[in-house]
C-alpha cells in the first residue's frame, strides 16, 4: 500500500523509506503529530530505549523530544520506568492505537446531540418528518439512545406500542437505550397498559413511570427528547408519527408534560 505523506515533516532523515512513510501516514492519520508519530515508530523498532537512541532515530533533536515523549505518556502509548538511575522508554502495543480511535469515535456518538441541538439553534425554522406505518414510524423511537439522559413520554398503552413494532421491537430499543445511560420518565393508562420485559418501574430498567389520572384519555403519543425534539405517534389505526426538531416546540411540550405528570401517580417498584 502507498499513501501520500500529507502533513508529515517531509524533511526526515535518510532512515526512513518508502514503507516507514506509509506507516508514519496512518499514525498521523490516528491523530499523533508528525514528530510525536517518528518518536512513536523509532521506540515501537527499538524497544526499551533510553532517549538519544530514539532522538537519532526519529530524527528530532534531543533536546526537543522530550515534549513528544510526554504527551505519548498521557496517551499511553509508551512508558517510562528507571533502570540505573536512567530513564527508559518503550512503546506499548499498537493495540492502544486502535483504542484511542474507539474512545474518540464513541465520544464522537455521545456529542452528536449536543452537535445536531446547535446546529438546530441556528434557525428558528423546524425540521419535520413524517413517517407512515410501522417500518418507518419505529425510526422515531430510535432517538431514544441518541439522547444525552432522558426522554419523555406519554404513552397511550398497547395501540401506540404495536404501531412502532410492537414487544420485540420496544425489547430492542430498551437494550440500546439502558446501554447508554438514558432513563425513560413515562406518563401511561392503566387501563390499556403495554408490558415487555424492560417496561417495568425502577433503576433496573432506567425507568420511571407514573399512571395518568382517571378521566384522561388519550389515543395519540408524545416523545420529547433532549435532542431538541419532539414525537408524536398515532394508534395502530391510524399508524403514523412526526418527529419535529425545534428548541421552543421541545421547551413547550416538555411545560404541558410536566403539569400532566405532578398529577400523575407514581408507580410502585417492579409495577408496569
Amino acid at each position: 500500500m502507498v499513501f501520500r505523506a500529507v502533513g508529515l515533516d517531509t524533511e526526515a532523515p535518510s532512515v526512513y523509506n518508502s514503507d516507514d512513510m506509509d506507516y508514519l501516514h496512518l499514525l498521523h492519520q490516528a491523530g499523533l503529530s508528525p514528530k510525536e508519530a517518528k518518536t512513536y515508530l523509532a521506540l515501537l523498532e527499538l524497544g526499551a530505549s533510553t532517549i538519544k537512541p530514539v532522538a537519532d532515530r526519529a530524527g528530532i533533536k534531543r533536546t526537543s523530544i522530550y515534549n513528544f515523549i510526554d504527551r505519548l505518556i498521557e496517551r499511553g502509548l509508551i512508558s517510562r520506568s528507571t533502570v540505573r538511575g536512567r530513564s527508559v522508554y518503550q512503546a506499548k502495543s499498537p493495540e492502544r492505537l486502535v483504542d484511542l480511535q474507539r474512545d474518540a469515535l464513541r465520544d464522537l456518538e455521545r456529542a452528536l446531540p449536543e452537535f445536531a441541538a446547535r446546529a438546530n439553534s441556528a434557525t428558528d425554522k423546524p425540521r419535520m418528518s413524517y413517517f407512515e406505518g410501522s417500518e418507518q414510524t419505529r425510526n422515531i423511537v430510535k432517538e431514544e439512545p441518541r439522547c444525552r439522559k432522558e426522554v419523555l413520554y406519554i404513552w397511550p398503552g398497547t395501540d401506540v406500542s404495536e404501531a412502532v413494532g410492537g414487544v420485540e421491537f420496544m425489547n430492542v430499543i430498551d437494550r440500546k437505550r439502558i446501554a447508554a445511560g438514558v432513563w425513560v420518565r413515562t406518563i401511561r393508562f392503566r387501563s390499556k397498559d403495554f408490558k415487555f420485559k424492560t417496561s417495568a418501574h425502577g433503576a433496573r430498567n432506567l425507568r420511571e413511570i407514573r399512571y395518568a389520572p382517571p378521566g384522561v384519555n388519550v389515543s395519540m403519543g408524545m416523545g420529547i427528547y433532549d435532542t431538541g425534539k419532539v414525537s408524536f405517534f398515532s394508534s395502530k389505526r391510524g399508524s403514523f408519527g412526526i418527529l419535529v426538531e425545534n428548541r421552543e416546540l421541545e421547551q413547550l411540550m416538555r411545560l404541558f408534560w410536566e403539569m400532566l405528570w405532578h398529577r400523575s401517580s407514581p408507580a410502585s417498584p417492579g409495577e408496569g
